[in-house]
């Protein structure tokens, strides 16, 4: 298919012209939209649809370029800085952020994927590219949040496999929890992906917050365990294997 640069503005005003036609009586309004399309020079109107999300979808890798550089200007400034990219039809928001502290990143949210944009002071290439109906990311490799750490897996030489201490996770948290999807976020509840073992640090952390200290170790041994992101203690879970019957 080829692609015409197509604005919404160009789809707007062709839907008007097919509306005042069919006003006029001139026949059914999805046949008067193929007419104004093939007017405009595109084969129907179902092609001007697409090559209008193909033109969202260039300004989408646009605004996600433009957010790159943003973060990494950032960082290199040594500002720590967090942004979520806007959701569209190429791709579901990303989330980005900066550390102050030599590192920035860019994650998907949904399947946990990293790219490095920053890695001790020294700039990243960053490996996007636009396809007419997606965006396609040569991710680094995997992440997760344990704690207070920010672990990744990589195919990186520099970074490879290690758990990074001093990011703002808890920003990033944040991040992450605005750039999910509806799915993901009721998979990671179900699944607890955030979840970690309850440490001396967590049992005075409830402490704190009013709990019976011994109470917080009774649910360490029934095997509750430490979940961040949501701040709470977690029963274990129970898959059919464990049921008695």
């Amino acid at each position: 298919m080829r692609y015409v640069p197509t604005p919404d503005e160009t789809v707007e005003r062709l839907k008007k012209q097919a509306k005042k036609l069919q006003r006029s009586g001139a026949g059914k309004h999805a046949e008067l939209l193929n007419r104004v399309a093939k007017q405009a020079g595109y084969d129907h109107w179902h092609h001007v649809v697409k090559c209008n999300e193909n033109a969202q979808a260039v300004a989408q890798v646009r605004s996600i370029r433009d957010e790159c550089e943003s973060i990494i200007g950032a960082e290199l400034r040594g500002e720590a800085k967090g942004a979520v990219t806007k959701d569209g039809p190429a791709c579901p928001p990303f989330a980005l952020f900066s550390t102050g502290i030599g590192d920035a990143w860019l994650l998907e949210p949904n399947e946990h994927l990293a790219m490095c944009l920053v890695w001790q002071g020294k700039r990243q290439p960053i490996t996007l590219r636009d396809e007419p109906d997606r965006i396609e990311v040569e991710w680094d490799g995997e992440y997760e949040l344990l704690g207070d750490f920010f672990r990744v897996d990589t195919g990186h030489p520099e970074i490879g496999e290690r758990a990074v201490g001093g990011y703002p996770i808890e920003d990033v948290r944040k991040l992450l929890d605005r750039a999910k999807s509806t799915v993901s976020k009721i998979t990671d509840v179900i699944g607890q992906w955030d979840v970690v073992d309850i440490t001396d640090e967590v049992v005075t952390r409830f402490v704190k917050k009013g709990w019976p200290e011994q109470e917080v170790l009774d649910l360490k041994a029934q095997g509750y365990r430490y979940s961040p992101g949501r701040d709470t203690l977690l029963s274990p879970i129970v898959s059919s294997d464990d049921e008695d019957f």
